[in-house]
């Protein structure tokens, strides 16, 4: 075959190939296939905590992690109509008013200042803020069960949070007058150890107040 004829016979090829089209390779998966949204498998009753030490279930009041894996399960032992004890009603929280140990703690929009020493009267100084005074604070159980935030003031607004999680406040409670007037109310939760809580005191007037918290 001529060369001048190869040229054209090549060149109407290639115009028949382009009018076709022709499938493209498809492109390779991404190495252990395609992505997926991870989910919480200790949902719908709790969520997980990814830790360095290992992953584990903080499950819901009712609820306890499995022994098996990574899931939240009934709580055979739990019973709902238990109600939640306030101990003493504040009696050795009212000792730490006059024999400490004392702390001061200063609220801060740069960090927040730690409120969990354990049999520790804090007077907590909050900042101003809109014509009142409000604070966050950092605290860590160290433990799982019932505690109780004691307070010198029953007007000071008070909540927990688990990252953007509040907390519910499972009772709450005067303390008995002829206990101690340097601290006046009672806040009840149950926690969990290893978790991280933040503190959220006011707005209120108050610039500052007494607070203890203890693990019943």
């Amino acid at each position: 075959m001529r060369p001048s004829l190869r040229v054209l016979v090549l060149a109407v090829c290639s115009a028949a190939l382009a009018a076709c089209g022709t499938d493209p390779e498809p492109k390779p998966e991404p190495p252990g296939g395609p992505s997926q949204e991870q989910t919480d498998p200790c949902a719908p009753n709790g969520h997980i905590h990814r830790e360095p030490t290992g992953d584990w279930c903080h499950c819901d009041r009712g609820y306890m992690a499995s022994e098996e894996g990574l899931s939240c399960i009934p709580d055979p032992n739990y019973d709902p109509d238990a109600g939640f004890s306030f101990g003493d009603n504040g009696e050795h929280a009212c000792w730490h008013v006059t024999n400490g140990p004392f702390a001061t703690v200063t609220a801060s929009v740069e960090r927040q200042p730690r409120v969990d020493a354990f049999h520790t009267y804090y007077t907590v100084k909050l900042r101003p803020e809109n014509g009142q005074y409000v604070g966050t604070f950092s605290f860590k159980g160290y433990a799982t069960g019932n505690f109780v935030a004691y307070l010198s003031d029953a007007s000071v607004p008070l909540s927990l949070h688990e990252g953007a999680l509040l907390v519910p406040q499972v009772a709450t409670s005067p303390v008995p007058a002829d206990i101690c007037t340097g601290l006046v109310h009672m806040v009840g939760y149950q926690l969990t150890d290893q978790v991280q809580y933040t503190v959220t005191l006011g707005p209120t007037p108050l610039p500052e107040l007494g607070l203890v918290i203890e693990h019943l």
